[in-house]
């Protein structure tokens, strides 16, 4: 009877971890979102049916950015200067925190920022919670991954992070200055950014970001141009060092229960 019991209770534990996810980009549609209307997978992947999970911790990388780093084949089509009413599968908003949309034309290799929304994004967010996120209006023509990142108000440290593949129809000669995003609470080596019931929320540290400028490339053909990276500062997003004391206690209790399967594991380091 003792083993039925902690045999059921395993596998009702399973079904609250998938039921407490937290939140993924839905619109335009993050890689492999399960979402009604998403394109399919490309060859190789399947759908993410745990899209809403962090990518890392404060000292833990469980997954690069973007979550996944293989394209869409089919883009969403945005003009430059065209506002998209993001969209969010919300499971768990944590009591809301900071936010970063961005945009690179080079599949990740540089970011730029273009909103920022500190402490109230996702704070009392249900299902149908959108965020309005424009597109510069001087933005290159091109294939561009537009990124989203999250760092939470309350719980566990953690960051969230979804791509989506767009193709932009810009102008000749255009380009997008603004600022490289803050990597926070995404391994050990990240900035640190404490839970906000205390003095510090991490706000500040969004305006020491680096500035970059992604310009138009020369020589594009068919409307579809190539943009190149002008880097003011760092092509990266910005990694600062852990500030602040982070105390941790690990307590370990050891019982025998049957073994549930609740799916593969998200968290081999990456």
């Amino acid at each position: 009877m003792l083993f039925k019991t902690t045999f059921v209770a395993a596998a009702l534990a399973c079904l609250s971890m998938t039921a407490q996810a937290h939140i993924g980009l839905s619109k335009p549609c993050g890689r492999y979102h399960p979402a009604a209307g998403c394109p399919p997978p490309p060859a190789g992947q399947s759908i993410d049916y745990d899209i809403n999970s962090p990518i890392g911790t404060f000292d833990r990388k469980n997954q690069p950015l973007c979550k996944h780093t293989v394209p869409y084949t089919q883009r969403t089509v945005y003009k430059a200067g065209e506002t998209i009413n993001t969209a969010y599968s919300v499971g768990a908003s944590h009591g809301g925190g900071h936010c970063q949309w961005a945009l690179s034309y080079d599949n990740g290799q540089s970011w730029v920022v273009i909103k920022t929304m500190l402490r109230d994004c996702f704070k009392n967010a249900g299902q149908g919670y959108t965020v309005p996120v424009q597109i510069p209006s001087g933005a290159p023509s091109g294939k561009a991954t537009f990124m989203w990142l999250w760092n939470n108000a309350v719980g566990n440290r953690e960051l969230y992070s979804n791509c989506a593949d767009i193709e932009i129809q810009g102008t000749s000669g255009g380009s997008i200055s603004g600022v490289v995003p803050l990597i926070a609470n995404y391994g050990s080596e990240s900035y640190y950014i404490p839970e906000f019931s205390g003095a510090n929320d991490g706000s500040a540290e969004f305006s020491k970001r680096k500035s970059i400028t992604i310009r138009a490339g020369s020589g594009a053909g068919a409307g579809i141009s190539s943009p190149a990276t002008t880097i003011t500062s760092s092509p990266k997003p910005t990694h600062e060092p852990t500030k602040g004391t982070k105390t941790v206690t690990v307590t370990k209790t050891v019982t025998v229960i049957p073994t549930v399967t609740c799916g593969p594991s998200r968290y081999s380091k990456y």
